[in-house]
């Protein structure tokens, strides 16, 4: 089935040298940033409301695509070409794990490529501008997912 509404595409490229719970949440991240920085009515999020489930949910009109890279390098490429392109983005590094907000933040402020790696770029764009930036990424697999054990993350409270 091929979607209709695709004139506009967020696209979240993920790192699969990282475990599914670390770019779980680095996707979370990236889109809640993404989101706020551009301004959710770019996404025109239409509601859809399930009476039996007793919510209305609100879903982008466009569609979301996860795609794959195998290194930090290339999505450091692909955020080069982004800010060329002047397309709307937002970057989850590995630094921005941490114990504590200001903590990820000292640490992202001193983080630099080759000792630190992307594990998510979001980006939201036209379809005709965003796609030749994003050629060169697959999608996603379930496979991807099943590469790396999952580490327990312990939670202080």
């Amino acid at each position: 089935m091929k979607y209709l509404d695709n004139s506009s595409k967020t696209v979240l490229v993920v790192n699969t040298e990282f475990s599914a719970p670390t770019i779980l949440n680095a996707v979370a991240h990236t889109v809640l940033g993404l989101t706020g920085a551009d301004g959710a009515a770019s996404w025109n999020l239409l509601p859809y409301p399930s009476p039996a489930f007793g919510v209305e949910s609100r879903i982008s009109e466009y569609p979301v695509i996860v795609l794959r890279s195998k290194r930090s390098p290339q999505l450091e490429k692909l955020v080069a070409q982004l800010k060329q392109a002047d397309v709307a983005h937002n970057v989850f590094i590995d630094s921005m794990l941490g114990a504590s907000a200001s903590g990820q933040q000292s640490a992202t402020l001193a983080a630099v490529p080759g000792e630190n790696r992307i594990v998510c770029v979001g980006l939201f764009g036209a379809e005709e501008t965003i796609r030749p930036l994003i050629k060169s990424f697959s999608l996603y697999k379930t496979s991807d997912a099943l590469v790396h054990d999952a580490s327990p993350v312990e939670i202080e409270r």
